[in-house]
């Protein structure tokens, strides 16, 4: 069933160009998204001077009815939910009411005391150091798929016992952070977020279809289902979060239109509430931080550009807009497998890229259109070994059968193609690798945008894993795992997680990786296991004692 429901508004000059550029603007977005026209798909809108200059849906909203996207469709637009905590941040500054720079005990003085100062300005720009809650939590046995509620995360915040780091002194995505906003906001209004969100933006702005969740169980008029594609069909989401101030706006692209409408003339008006809401900030040591008040700001090529994305239980979101040229892009998607940001900047080029500077890089190589070409043993060799690409994540180059073999970590072992003597393909990863510093063996490669080290692994030995064994309790977290050993290998079990590998950190003594985060284990000074840290990519060294 071909799904395409469209409003193109009357004939513009889109960046000096003729009525007859409407027509193109249709056939570039048509070109880029109808490949979604039988599955669940993206609304698309486009803000030219303020006003809508195309709005278009692609795609199912409900896979079970087969009921189309259409501009009106309600999405989960998960994270670009925080601009408008932001907005009402730089509002109650405007009024007097609250500064920046003052200390969040004096708001919420309920939060641990951690022996530093953080401002509200480390809450707004994502340097506070505290936890963010969807690891947190699930490390602590929220699963994905059921309800992460306000008060949990409230709950969750209140037993943090040491900060991730010193406060500013560097930046760590937190939505921890924005939740506590919105309880500032509450303490300092009287009134939840919800509520003066709803009376200070979504009735004055007309946004009639716009809501906070603060109740998973209601229906919403007009909402789209989420879904993921797990090999070849689409499963449902769900999505049970009411997590205000960082999440949980649902929201049309004709709503948001209003919206980047009212931002674009805040900025153009020199207005001090939506100016404030694009200054940025520095670290401790002077480094610059790109994230303003709920959205990052950017040099995109010469152009500014003003963004943020979202993503939860199969939403896929964007507002991208560039202030200087009047332009905002929205894409709000019910497709897990949607890249909300690649698609803007990919629009964003094809309707107005001449403005773009050059990036002054070369034109990127097909390689997977290369032919594959032999390349002597003796020079394959030089590639075999392990490279780090990120804490727990590693790549092990082998040669089989005069073949060169790649696995990263937790995953299956994949053939590559040589594209030239130092560029090796993987099909499976849709990308190459880039082997550098080459001598008797190559030092560092590059896989897309990452410089990874050549290491030398440590030797496993599994008759070892025994003195890892044993049940460990994180009184943060209120939650406790049994590590044990099965068939050779280290295993954890927790109630509500259930039963996974720890994989052995080759570059580490004691350290494993595992689906809730890396597993730093310690001995006390007698050489006794005593516990373990736990570490992902927003959460650091949650403490777990041995019971």
């Amino acid at each position: 069933m071909k799904v395409c429901l469209a409003l193109i508004l009357p004939a513009f000059g889109f960046l000096g160009c003729s009525h007859s550029n409407v027509d193109v603007i249709s056939q570039k977005c048509d070109s880029m998204f109808n490949g979604y026209n039988d599955k669940p798909g993206v609304a698309v809108l486009i803000v030219r001077d303020g006003k809508i200059a195309f709005e278009k849906g692609y795609g199912l909203a409900n896979l079970e009815y087969n009921i189309p996207i259409t501009p009106a469709t309600v999405f989960d637009i998960a994270s670009v939910s925080k601009q408008f905590t932001g907005y009402a941040i730089s509002t109650l500054i405007q009024q007097g009411k609250l500064s920046p720079d003052d200390d969040i005990h004096k708001y919420l003085p309920e939060m641990p005391d951690f022996g530093k100062k953080i401002t509200i300005r480390n809450l707004i720009h994502h340097t506070s150091g505290l936890r963010d809650w969807p690891e947190g939590l699930h490390a602590a046995g929220w699963r994905w798929e059921e309800a992460f509620a306000w008060d949990d995360i409230m709950r969750f915040v209140k037993l943090q016992k040491e900060l991730d780091f010193e406060p500013g002194s560097r930046y760590q995505y937190s939505n921890t952070g924005y939740n506590l906003l919105a309880a500032i906001v509450e303490v300092v209004t009287g009134k939840t977020l919800p509520v003066w969100v709803n009376e200070n933006i979504f009735k004055p702005f007309q946004m009639n279809a716009s809501q906070v969740l603060t109740d998973y169980s209601k229906p919403i008029k007009n909402v789209a289902g989420s879904y993921y594609l797990d090999k070849d069909s689409f499963h449902k989401s769900s999505d049970m979060l009411t997590a205000w101030g960082s999440s949980s706006i649902f929201t049309t692209v004709e709503d948001l239109s209003k919206w980047v409408i009212r931002f674009q003339k805040g900025i153009d008006r020199k207005d001090p509430v939506f100016m404030r809401m694009i200054e940025t900030d520095k670290l401790n040591n002077g480094e610059k931080n790109t994230y303003a008040y709920g959205n990052a700001v950017i040099d995109d090529q010469g152009l500014m550009n003003i963004n943020h994305t979202g993503g939860w239980a199969s939403y896929a979101t964007v507002i991208s807009s560039y202030p200087s040229q009047g332009i905002s892009i929205i894409l709000l998607s019910n497709n897990g497998g949607f890249d909300s940001y690649g698609s803007a900047n990919n629009l964003a080029r094809a309707l107005f890229g001449a403005q773009f500077k050059a990036s002054g890089e070369p034109k990127p190589i097909d390689w997977a259109g290369k032919s594959t070409v032999k390349v002597d043993q003796s020079v394959l060799q030089k590639y075999t070994n392990s490279y780090k690409l990120g804490d727990g994540w590693y790549v092990t180059f082998t040669l089989e059968d005069g073949k060169l073999m790649v696995q990263a970590t937790g995953e299956e072992k994949f053939p590559t193609e040589p594209k030239s003597d130092t560029v090796i393909w993987v099909p499976a990863y849709n990308s190459a690798f880039f082997f550098r510093d080459i001598s008797d063996k190559a030092i560092t490669l590059k896989y897309r945008n990452i410089i990874a080290t050549r290491i030398n692994p440590l030797k496993i030995d599994v008759s070892k894993f025994g003195q890892y064994a044993g049940s460990y309790r994180s009184a943060e977290l209120e939650t406790t795992y049994r590590v044990y050993i099965q068939n050779n290998k280290l295993m954890a079990h927790h109630m509500r997680l259930g039963e996974f590998e720890l994989l052995p950190d080759i570059s580490s003594e004691g350290m494993f990786n595992s689906n809730v985060g890396r597993l730093q284990f310690e001995k006390d000074s007698q050489g006794i296991m005593i516990g373990f840290k736990l570490s992902g990519g927003r959460i650091r060294n949650i403490r777990f004692d041995r019971l």
